[in-house]
């Protein structure tokens, strides 16, 4: 009997591992025609569109065909050659066509790709210095293509740097337009170390210099604010900022396509300025935790102290427009497969109960369980 009561956890372990998988295994595919726009794949990392194909797997969506997203291939944009360092070896614009037989669009990323960006080879690393653009942003044709989206039916989400250079006025004002929002032309982004030359772009010391006359000195941790090459601002963590000085927070009435993400998520990557229009709901936003020193640097500049981080624009029979102010799908994770069921829901809760948030919290607790609702709700309604 005392042989027995040591045995029990190995059939409780086993049933804790096998239920998980074989729920998985089990799992119904989803077929939901979508296509992701990504210009900046210059390498064999497709770091931009990763996090959402990995999530696109892990709950079951799929082509029409039934078969699984692939990160390397079912996308739109630049396909990265064979040997790092050469230019892209194909590329391919978002058409109308490709709306037409699609049931969400995601414009994941359209900075490009540049001439410095392949200068590093096999070591496979961004340039931090501004360069020709050899396939990069968005055109005018895609925008309309984009833009008409809603109006068909179609579900159209668009983030960070959609908006951004070197996408051109004539295009950005049309996807403004679709969106309901209006870009304010300031970026951000936070660094671990102001001073480390390897994560600091160039063009934003430079800037930094031109403007206030000094040298940039900064040294650990802070965000850096940026409006074209003209207005730098810095806030540094201790000084203007608090320990987390960014964080995203749901608007209330919670949206129940958030209702399973996070408030105070730290958010620590680039993002992007935006003012909601009155047909654009504002369903969370970015929120500054700053010192007075760090509020007052932010009005200097007619900042808001909170903006939108989510929005969604859908009026008169239209699909929803949404648009992300954020980097959100460029994220550091791990993106081999977890076959286990309740996964997310585990990882989201381990997160939250952490003294120190991760790199990647923002990824489980906040944009992970606001894109399984969106997705989720699509691949259950029947395609028009």
């Amino acid at each position: 009997m005392r042989t027995l009561r040591w045995l029990w956890p190995v059939p409780a372990i086993a049933l804790a591992v096998l239920v998980p998988w074989a729920c998985y295994a089990v799992r119904a595919p989803r077929p939901l025609d979508l296509v992701v726009l990504d210009k900046t794949v210059p390498f064999r990392t497709w770091i931009e569109h990763r996090s959402l194909f990995w999530l696109l797997d892990h709950t079951g969506v799929v082509t029409a065909k039934g078969a699984p997203y692939d990160e390397t291939s079912d996308y739109l944009g630049a396909y990265p050659p064979q040997r790092a360092g050469d230019p892209p070896a194909s590329t391919r614009d978002l058409s109308a066509a490709d709306v037409a037989a699609a049931r969400l669009i995601y414009l994941a990323d359209t900075y490009g790709v540049h001439a410095l960006d392949l200068v590093s080879g096999e070591a496979q690393k961004a340039a931090l210095e501004r360069s020709e653009t050899i396939y990069g942003g968005l055109t005018p044709a895609e925008a309309r293509a984009a833009a008409f989206a809603p109006s068909a039916g179609k579900t159209l989400i668009a983030e960070f740097n959609t908006l951004g250079s070197p996408t051109g006025a004539e295009a950005r004002a049309t996807l403004e337009d679709a969106l309901g929002v209006r870009w304010t032309r300031w970026i951000g982004r936070y660094f671990m170390r102001l001073e480390d030359r390897s994560e600091v772009p160039e063009w934003m010391r430079r800037d930094y210099e031109r403007e206030w006359k000094r040298p940039w000195e900064f040294r650990g941790p802070g965000y850096v604010l940026m409006q074209d090459d003209t207005h730098c601002e810095v806030l540094r963590v201790g000084f203007e900022a608090d320990a987390i000085g960014l964080t995203i927070e749901r608007e209330r009435p919670i949206d129940p396509a958030l209702s399973l993400a996070a408030d105070g998520v730290p958010y620590p990557y680039w993002f992007d300025v935006v003012e909601a229009g009155p047909d654009a709901r504002h369903l969370a936003s970015f929120q500054w935790h700053l010192t007075p020193a760090g509020l007052d640097r932010l009005r200097a500049r007619g900042l808001p102290e909170r903006f939108p981080a989510v929005t969604r624009k859908a009026a008169g029979g239209r699909a929803p427009a949404w648009y992300f102010a954020g980097d959100f799908a460029d994220n550091p994770m791990d993106a081999r497969p977890v076959p286990f069921a309740g996964f997310l829901t585990l990882r989201r809760t381990v997160e939250r109960m952490k003294l120190a948030p991760s790199e990647t919290a923002f990824y489980w607790t906040f944009y992970a369980p606001m894109m399984e609702r969106i997705v989720g709700a699509l691949a259950e309604e029947r395609t028009p």
